[in-house]
């Protein structure tokens, strides 16, 4: 699986670090880990023309805006493998560079995954996947549920990241964002 990811600030990631920790501990949930970094996500697909991307995100970032936004509360993406996650607010900024980076990266895919489409994006931060169940998502609410979680977020860079199963994802390139 490939993903179009951003990397977060330092004093975000360290909070969502320290959540992680917290989660992992508390809760036993700890495949949070092999995603490589505190990120959020434009654009995933199983299949990916990765050399042509990275020639598109390098010229996308030149024009990018640095995004900055806002995080508060939790959200729960639910089903039969639930996501615990920090919902973004969705800022205009946010909204063009996703259908932007969508349009130029998609071709170049394949299998994408609908929920990062323009029309279901829900920009998050993702602090539990995978590994929850009845027991340890009510820990984790009962951990993280009754704190005030809130992150002034701003993006550090675009990304290619590949994550196979049981293996720790990899950044393949990143391409910082100028402030």
């Amino acid at each position: 699986m490939y993903a179009i990811i951003s990397e977060i600030d330092n004093q975000s990631g360290e909070k969502v670090d320290q959540i992680w920790h917290k989660l992992c501990e508390a809760c036993g949930l700890g495949a949070i880990y092999a995603t490589p970094t505190p990120h959020f996500t434009w654009l995933v697909s199983e299949e990916l023309d990765v050399e042509k991307s990275k020639l598109i995100l390098s010229e996308i970032v030149k024009s990018s805006p640095v995004i900055i936004t806002h995080t508060f509360g939790l959200g729960l993406f639910s089903g039969g493998h639930p996501v615990l996650f920090l919902p973004m607010v969705k800022t205009i900024a946010m909204i063009k560079l996703q259908q932007h980076i969508w349009n130029k990266i998609s071709p170049y895919a394949k299998d994408l995954n609908k929920y990062y489409s323009p029309e279901f994006w829900l920009p998050h931060i993702t602090l539990a996947l995978k590994d929850i169940n009845r027991e340890n998502l009510a820990c984790a609410i009962n951990e993280i549920g009754f704190e005030k979680i809130e992150l002034n977020v701003s993006m550090t860079s675009l990304a290619v990241a590949e994550h196979q199963d049981e293996k720790i994802g990899t950044i393949l390139e990143r391409f910082p964002v100028k402030n």
